[in-house]
């Protein structure tokens, strides 16, 4: 007798579990919207960055200090596309079972963070560049020597993907459970496991913290000092004389050269809070 109550409890705690977690297929009207949506990104992606690449490795007059952080964000989103649409595009059509593997899982997460810290840390270094550049142009001659940045950007993606290594610790393939220990195969997802929730939890906002909310407040600062420079340049330029009209020009250069950085950095800024909420 108890061994038949057992067995009717465990089939309503399994009907229960799948109950929880919601129909296995997504609706079509959700799916084929998503789905146009995450190709028309994967295409565009794809043949921008690869275009960017192309043309900069190509053309070496296009190899400047700029192009040269251009040329590491769209590895970035290579990186990214490469790993994360995939999945992304397979979730719109089934929520589960997880079907890539515990390694993918893994190496998915690993790729969402490092591209993270890659991209914010790149966009620090920019942004810092161009700040000496218009503030202290005298020292942009040495800082900007593409040997310089070379060694740079290879050390942010070193650091990156030395950083993005806690992040993946709590990641893995989780099952749903019955009471009795048993695994469900069919309910399982990419996510925190159980047991590293707390860490998770901690290591995420330090993560947070060092490489979003830091590095931006980093960014804002030095875009209201090069405001400054430029408002108090013009200011300085405004007597006629030709060091004054020289001066003007450069005035009006970097003020368009900011104007493209101030373009760039929302979207850049919005990757980098969609990508990290996706890694988690």
């Amino acid at each position: 007798m108890d061994f038949w109550n057992d067995t009717d409890n465990l089939s309503l705690e399994l009907q229960a579990m799948f109950e929880f977690w919601g129909d296995s297929r997504a609706s079509l009207y959700v799916s084929i919207p998503m789905t146009i949506i995450y190709v028309s990104i994967c295409f565009t992606g794809l043949a921008g960055n690869v275009i960017t690449c192309v043309v900069i490795v190509r053309n070496r007059h296009m190899q400047t200090a700029t192009n040269f952080y251009l040329f590491s964000l769209a590895i970035s989103d290579l990186l990214f596309l490469l790993c994360g649409l995939p999945e992304e595009l397979y979730k719109t059509w089934y929520r589960y079972p997880y079907v890539f593997g515990a390694v993918f899982c893994r190496v998915r997460g690993f790729a969402a963070e490092a591209t993270t810290c890659a991209s914010i840390l790149t966009i620090t270094a920019f942004t810092v560049e161009r700040y000496v550049a218009i503030c202290h142009p005298l020292k942009s001659h040495t800082m900007s020597k593409l040997s310089r940045v070379a060694k740079l950007i290879v050390g942010i993606w070193f650091l990156a993907t030395i950083c993005a290594v806690p992040q993946i610790i709590p990641i893995g393939l989780v099952h749903a459970k019955l009471s009795n220990g048993t695994l469900i195969e069919e309910l399982s997802a990419c996510s925190i496991l159980p047991e590293w929730a707390l860490y998770s939890r901690y290591s995420f906002q330090m993560s947070t913290f060092i490489f979003f909310v830091l590095p931006m407040g980093i960014i804002s600062a030095l875009y209201v000092l090069i405001a400054a420079t430029l408002r108090q340049s013009a200011f300085n330029s405004s007597d006629g004389t030709s060091e004054a009209s020289d001066k003007k020009d450069y005035v009006h250069n970097s003020r368009k050269t900011v104007i493209k950085m101030l373009g760039e950095s929302p979207h850049d800024t919005m990757e980098i809070a969609v990508l990290r909420r996706r890694t988690y």
